[in-house]
């Protein structure tokens, strides 16, 4: 019994990310994200999903990149509703048979769900030629070059 005690003790401990933890303004980025999936937003240009959801947000930023807050991803929890600017990505991906690799020299991305070991998904639009909202899994190990900017949400 101890036992058991002890092990859901620890797992209380873990912080999840639930879309009522979320920033406000976050929250209302996932919202407006799932009304749009599938949808074309804007032009269908890939920055056009972000600006309109932080309007629909009525968050604080600055265009064209000033998402919000600017933070390192790598010591700053993700969390849904983030904006992610990428510059010069490369993401390469072995598997058995083959290496994948991906460039994106400007890319705007929403970050839709944080899962375990480094891996995100992502709402997007203009991917490969398709210009409607839908979502990917990228995982941050995979990042072999460039910048990946994470910004945080700014209420008014």
């Amino acid at each position: 019994m101890k036992q058991l005690l002890l092990v859901s003790a620890i797992f209380l401990s873990f912080k999840t990310t639930v879309k009522d933890e979320l920033p406000a303004v976050n929250a209302k980025i996932i919202e407006y994200v799932n009304s749009v999936m599938g949808k074309q937003v804007g032009r269908g240009e890939c920055w056009d999903l972000a600006a309109e959801a932080l309007d629909y947000a009525e968050a604080k930023w600055d265009a064209p990149y000033g998402f919000g807050k600017k933070y390192n991803y790598k010591t700053v929890q993700i969390v849904p509703g983030d904006i992610i600017q990428l510059s010069n990505v490369t993401m390469e991906k072995k598997t058995e048979k083959e290496l994948m690799r991906w460039k994106m020299l400007k890319h705007t991305a929403v970050v839709y769900e944080v899962k375990p070991q480094g891996e995100i998904v992502v709402a997007e639009q203009n991917v490969d030629g398709v210009r409607k909202v839908m979502t990917n899994t990228w995982s941050l190990s995979h990042v072999k070059t460039g910048t990946m900017d994470f910004y945080r949400p700014q209420s008014q």
